[in-house]
């Protein structure tokens, strides 16, 4: 199937595919559904697979993409629907082995997890003397130093890494061309793919070729790529079949002519001079970047050099010139291009985002200072250069970055500092940073700082932060009034306004003002107002800067004094029963991501609500439930399938003398029924309990005890109760007094 060769792994990524594909072979977990796939060969939707294995359809999903990942399947879209498929695949094992390239496993301990069978060849071990010990122990040691080990280290950081390793094997010197790649292990943790190729001989054969090619290079340095000859008229004798590549010419269309037929006219003439005037010079001669027209019509530029020919027996008898030309056209447009690019990389320097500033690495004064960075720091270039770095970090409260910079200048090293605040025109900025020294001569020494508006990026993490806080604290409400607390707290912070405010509806079906925090809100929402219809209509909504106009002139917003309002209505079963108010005095404009934010904030509160709402309403019915109970004329119980009493009502343990929570939880048998038909009446009930009848009602006949001893004797009728699974849990029971009858001592 692959044929003699063997087949290199040059990619990590089919490593890790490969490998998940091997764990989930190993584990099996998807056992059920591979055979789903294996029994509709014309693939199933996440849906059909659900339906079909009776799991969960998130947990499917996810599972999908596991083998999606692991190549155990494959996946196509028609139209909006993911359709999978079986797919075939060689296990990792098999794949490794057939590569001629060495390939290590390692976790994120730096302990091998598997190994191809080249490796165990170069290594002469075996995989059990490898798999399952560190690489820098044992027989994987000779490939393992402290920097292949801070390599793997880069590596589980999410770094591809290249490199060569050398090392000494039976006496010879080995090179390795190594490649180290970040891979995800099925249970989610980090690895990393290891492969290693012998280069030995390859970089031998490079080295020996490139020692000839230095000797003959040495030999022919003088000459360049064309070679050509002219007699004493100046008429091409001889031009080297290199022409060609260069002007487009064959070299059989140029002899006969002259340089000049090939030059614009101008060019020509002074060419044709420049040969005259070489004439007497006996050591040779350069015509420097003439022109030459192509045979498609460029213009390109070409270096000439040669020597006059002269006869050998009459010196003064000239026979014309040898010489080379060279295409220097790339050169002469690079040496022209320099200034324009200088030009160019100074203004790309000016405008580019991160902020450049470069000062002298000893009196830390500054000698440049790009737009961004006067932007940012609100300086001119005439401010900067009147004073230096370390007054700058003084000034906007970054005293701490004097230490790494005295750090960077001391060990001539570059600095890195992932995050640090600065106040700039009294407003707090975040920036990542480089501090680089740089040497270019001996009185030339400088420090260039490189750094990141990362404020943004920050304040978004912090965002997220105090989403998934409040998110979580929504989870832990039990009681409706308990909502309002992180409601108050979080909102704000996640979305920039100043105060927040909860309007709860009343009786009255109206909204009065519940709580508030921050700015002073109205006590009540007016009735048919812009806000009121936002409310009842149930949408959350933004009066950011520009809509804050919609208000009708005179009309009072919600917060005195706002310049920009949200509205986050709580929805119950479709109807709105509370709203929280974000307000700001100040005109904000949220963009699309934060009214995301807000509207995915409002629907979980209505959640949080809901689920209080509906909590609220279960106990309300327990209880209401517990009442009829309690006061009904009958004796009531509800007994578990293994005897244990879970309800008894009041009236039937007054009847037994006892208290509810005297019985509650002890067994009926052994604590109410009388012992001579104790044995009878258990096996009775377990009859009755293992029945697969419906739920029809029982009537019998049967004595109780009672606390003191005595017996009641009760017309009971008895029904199962059955799980929503359908099967049965136990009994309920009513039961009427007969009689009673005396204690039997």
């Amino acid at each position: 199937m692959f044929g003699d060769d063997a087949l290199p792994v040059s990619k990590a990524l089919s490593v890790q595919n490969a490998y998940l594909y091997e764990m989930v072979e190993m584990t099996g977990d998807f056992s059920e559904i591979l055979t789903l796939l294996q029994d509709n060969p014309r693939g199933m939707s996440v849906t059909e697979i659900a339906d079909a294995a009776h799991i969960n359809r998130n947990t499917v999903a996810r599972y999908m993409d596991n083998l999606l990942l692991a190549g155990r399947v494959e996946m196509r879209m028609f139209g909006k629907a993911k359709v999978f498929f079986l797919s075939k695949r060689i296990p990792v094992s098999a794949m490794l082995n057939l590569s001629s390239e060495m390939v290590l496993l390692t976790d994120a301990d730096l302990t091998v997890i598997q190994a191809n069978e080249a490796v165990l060849d170069f290594l002469s071990c075996t995989e059990e003397d490898l798999v399952g010990h560190t690489i820098y122990e044992g027989h994987a040691s000779p490939l393992c130093n402290g920097v292949l080990t801070e390599q793997i280290r880069t590596a589980l950081r999410g770094d591809t890494v290249r490199g060569e390793l050398r090392l000494f094997k039976d006496g010879e010197e080995k090179i390795l061309d190594q490649r180290l790649y970040p891979l995800v292990l099925p249970d989610g943790k980090p690895g990393v793919t290891i492969i290693l190729d012998d280069i030995t001989e390859h970089v031998q054969a490079e080295a020996a070729l490139e020692q000839s090619e230095n000797m003959f290079r040495r030999l022919v340095e003088t000459v360049s790529d064309v070679i050509w000859s002219v007699d004493e008229n100046s008429l091409i004798q001889y031009i080297s079949p290199q022409i060609s590549s260069v002007t487009g010419y064959q070299p059989s269309e140029m002899i006969g002519k002259r340089f000049s037929d090939f030059m614009p006219s101008g060019a020509g003439s002074r060419f044709a001079w420049g040969l005259l005037s070489e004439v007497s010079k006996d050591n040779g001669f350069s015509l420097i970047e003439f022109p030459l027209l192509t045979k498609d019509g460029r213009k390109i530029y070409c270096d000439f050099t040669g020597t006059p020919v002269l006869l050998e027996e009459d010196k003064s008898i000239f026979l014309g010139y040898n010489g080379a030309l060279r295409d220097v056209s790339e050169q002469r447009q690079a040496q022209q291009g320099a200034k324009r690019w200088k030009s160019f990389l100074d203004a790309v320097i000016d405008n580019i985002p991160a902020l450049i500033t470069v000062s002298d690495l000893n009196t830390h004064q500054f000698y440049y200072v790009n737009h961004a960075a006067e932007t940012f720091l609100q300086k001119g270039k005439q401010e900067f250069r009147q004073t230096a770095l370390p007054d700058v970090l003084r000034e906007t409260g970054a005293d701490e970055l004097l230490d790494t910079v005295e750090t960077a200048v001391s060990f001539h090293q570059t600095m890195r500092v992932k995050e640090t605040v600065l106040t700039v025109g009294g407003e707090q900025k975040y920036l990542s940073m480089q501090m680089i020294p740089m040497t270019l001569s001996v009185d030339r020494e400088y420090l260039i700082l490189i750094a990141e508006d990362i404020t943004e990026d920050v304040r978004d993490r912090k965002r997220q932060e105090s989403i998934r806080e409040f998110l979580t604290a929504l989870e832990g409400v039990v009681a409706i009034q308990d909502i309002w607390d992180p409601v108050l707290s979080y909102l704000p912070e996640i979305s920039g306004f100043e105060a927040a405010a909860v309007y709860q509806r009343s009786i009255f079906d109206d909204y009065i003002l519940f709580r508030q925090e921050g700015g002073r809100f109205v006590p009540a929402v007016d009735a048919d107002s812009i806000p009121d219809r936002i409310i009842r209509k149930g949408n959350p909504a933004v009066f950011d800067k520009y809509r804050m106009g919609l208000f009708p002139e005179g009309d009072i917003p919600l917060m005195i004094g706002a310049k920009s309002l949200v509205l986050l209505p709580v929805v119950f079963r479709g109807k709105t029963v509370a709203c929280v108010v974000l307000g700001s005095s100040s005109p904000l404009c949220p963009d699309t991501a934060l009214q995301g934010i807000l509207e995915s904030a409002a629907f979980q509160i209505s959640t949080a609500a809901s689920r209080c709402f509906v909590q609220d309403e279960l106990l309300r019915e327990r209880d209401r439930t517990r009442k009829y109970i309690d006061v009904a004329g009958v004796f009531l119980a509800a007994v578990s399938r293994d005897g244990t009493i879970e309800l008894i009502n009041r009236h039937g343990a007054d009847m037994l003398g006892y208290t509810e929570e005297e019985l509650i939880g002890k067994n009926w048998f052994e604590t109410l029924v009388p012992e001579r038909v104790r044995e009878s009446r258990l096996a009775a009930f377990q009859q009755m309990v293992s029945s697969t009848r419906g739920d029809s009602v029982s009537t019998h006949k049967g004595e109780v005890l009672c606390a003191d001893g005595t017996e009641l004797e009760i017309c009971w009728r008895s029904s199962l109760l059955r799980e929503e699974c359908g099967s049965i849990s136990g009994i309920v029971t009513s039961g009427d007094l007969i009689q009673q009858k005396p204690s039997i001592s």
